[in-house]
């Protein structure tokens, strides 16, 4: 059962002299918990014009003009105080972790002209603890969400403190019993590791504030405090935050058979992923509230100062992205609320967008099995869940984080996008290497080793043996191999699958057509009989496989996934074209065959190839 709250306190107004035949000083007293406080409220009255019953200044044909003018002053000053006190009320019923705030913000309604102060009038005693540390969060804690967070850790402090009998005082609290907070929130529900330790380590944090405070003082030493420990590994506390493959954002975004609120759901996800930025910082790009920067190379990127470090993000606007924004410009969003400056509002909201972004991760085929593992308490546990119950909107940064360091860009230039002043929270959080991306990078690196016996990276599928002796030893490669070296996506592309061919359509079909004997022909005919060529290469079977297979295998990373996009555009264009279902489902096969695709994208193009082969089919 909860436990229950009952909100006891007033207002009243009383005068400073009640006697004296001169204006004096009207006073709000307020009654908290049992104990009253004195405030000026900045105005005066004549005690013989001031009614004790009704609480206000009197106003009578029998006085002065400028009395009564005086008094609607004091009048509407004391309803306006009621007014206000009627509102803190009503906030603190659904508030209740500001309780400890109603005190302080009355004082300064009542009186904006006096200063905020950590002591109470009446007798000069301190605060309770738990009381300067809210103030502590109110006053240093810049976020709106993360003040509320805070808040909510005192709030479990103070539980904590009445329960083990602790006074709530500064000069109570000490490094054993912060320790035993630990073990009180363990024993009590032992929730994950991490959890517990912010509530702990927020309560530090408060703590250091002030003892750094000049007015506060608290000289606590938080230096020698044992925290309990996180027995995870790095990579395990990572594993639950799963970052997705280019595949997978491209099966996100062609996935067609959603409802709107999953379409606007979609495309806020995916530019999330394509920029790297906090849910927080979609609405200055939406807005387009940010400044625009035109390199010497014609290209521009935008900068802006983000919400949560106030550090200035710097970003390129890739075409898919300028494309979701183009198409919210005019109308912006019908379902989901996000874009306004109401922080209450946006952190409300993205609950709901979560849930929705699962629904279609769901929908889009991202049901693989993943394994995580969490500590609750002191406890190391396995755990399984489907990838897109792990997805919400932060998984887009870690997404962004570690794509781009998979296709090669180095981490200090990902942090000019994510607005991280070094390199170690992406180290730390962000990014998440498996070992076949260590190991490629690794080879890459060890690749511009040049000139060395010892440190020599034999090619890959050739036989190649080193020895120590005077001479050097190197059995001759594969025949493939010199053929490889000059091989470019241009001639791949070709080769395998009549790239130019198609190119050459596609220009055709753009064209309104040519003049013959003054009259403007179309280009149907050309078009045609290079489909024709197409569908019948096709079938065929392709020269140089082996080569191509080589090829592929000897790419980097990065340069594998630029391939991936050039095959993608092409049976793109194919669609676009004309070709048949069976001649674009060959080309395919035969991306399979020559390891340009493995199984998942393999199985993610024909999904993609087959829905927009639908629309085709549709007109």
């Amino acid at each position: 059962m909860s436990e229950q709250v009952f909100l006891d306190f007033s207002l009243n107004f009383n005068l400073r002299q009640t006697k004296k035949n001169m204006p004096t000083i009207i006073y709000a007293l307020f009654t908290f918990r049992g104990r009253q406080y004195k405030v000026n409220i900045g105005a005066k009255v004549y005690p013989t014009q001031w009614n004790k019953r009704k609480q206000i200044a009197t106003i009578s044909n029998g006085q002065t003009r400028l009395d009564n003018r005086n008094n609607e002053i004091v009048n509407k000053k004391i309803r306006s105080l009621l007014a206000i006190f009627e509102e803190k009320k009503n906030y603190l019923c659904e508030n209740l972790e500001r309780i400890d705030f109603l005190f302080e913000e009355m004082r300064q309604a009542i009186n904006p002209n006096l200063k905020t102060r950590y002591t109470i009038m009446k007798d000069n005693n301190q605060l309770s603890a738990t009381l300067i540390l809210s103030q502590m969060a109110e006053k240093n804690i810049l976020s709106e969400n993360s003040r509320k967070i805070y808040l909510g850790y005192v709030t479990a402090f103070k539980e904590y403190l009445e329960a083990k009998g602790i006074s709530n005082s500064l000069s109570a609290i000490n490094t054993d019993v912060l320790e035993d907070y630990q073990q009180f929130l363990l024993e009590r529900n032992p929730v994950k590791i991490k959890t517990l330790l912010n509530k702990v380590k927020g309560i530090v944090t408060l703590i250091n504030h002030a003892n750094k405070d000049k007015a506060i003082k608290a000289n606590i030493n938080t230096n020698g405090i044992t925290y309990l420990e996180d027995k995870r590994s790095k990579e395990q506390k990572k594993s639950k935050q799963v970052p997705l493959t280019e595949e997978q954002l491209l099966a996100i975004y062609n996935y067609a058979d959603l409802r709107p609120r999953e379409v606007e759901a979609r495309d806020l996800f995916i530019c999330q992923c394509l920029l790297g930025q906090r849910i927080s910082d979609l609405p200055k790009i939406f807005k387009g509230e940010y400044t625009i920067t035109k390199l010497e190379d014609g290209n521009e990127v935008i900068s802006f100062i983000v919400q949560k470090t106030t550090e200035e993000a710097t970003l390129y606007l890739f075409p898919v992205v300028k494309e979701i924004l183009e198409r919210y410009k005019e109308t912006g969003f019908k379902y989901i609320d996000l874009l306004t400056e109401d922080e209450r509002i946006v952190k409300k909201n993205e609950a709901k967008l979560n849930r929705t972004i699962k629904q279609v991760c769901e929908k889009a085929g991202l049901d693989s099995d993943i394994n995580y593992v969490e500590q609750i308490g002191s406890n190391i546990t396995k755990k399984r869940k489907k990838l897109f119950e792990l997805i919400h909107t932060q998984t887009a940064r870690h997404t962004f984080i570690t794509l781009m360091c998979r296709l090669g860009i180095p981490k200090e230039d990902v942090i000019i996008a994510t607005a991280h002043t070094d390199t170690t929270m992406i180290d730390d959080v962000y990014l998440h290497e498996t070992v076949n991306d260590k190991g490629t990078r690794l080879i890459n690196s060890l690749k511009k080793i040049k000139g060395s016996t010892l440190f020599k990276i034999e090619e890959a599928n050739n036989m190649v043996d080193t020895t120590m002796n005077e001479e050097e030893t190197v059995k001759k490669p594969i025949s493939t191999a010199s053929v490889t070296n000059n091989i470019t996506f241009d001639t791949l592309l070709d080769t395998q699958f009549f790239a130019s061919k198609i190119n050459k359509a596609v220009k055709l079909q753009s064209q309104v057509g040519h003049l013959k004997n003054g009259k403007l022909c179309s280009y149907d005919n050309e078009i045609t009989s290079l489909i024709s060529e197409i569908e019948k290469f096709s079938q065929s079977s392709t020269s140089d496989s082996d080569v191509a297979k080589q090829y592929v295998k000897q790419l980097s990373v990065g340069k594998q996934s630029d391939l991936h996009d050039s095959f993608r555009e092409m049976i793109i264009e194919c669609v676009k074209i004309g070709i048949s279902k069976d001649a674009i489902m060959q080309f395919v096969n035969k991306a399979l065959e020559i390891s340009l695709l493995d199984k998942e994208r393999f199985t993610n193009i024909k999904e993609i190839t087959t829905a927009l082969l639908d629309k085709r089919n549709q007109g």
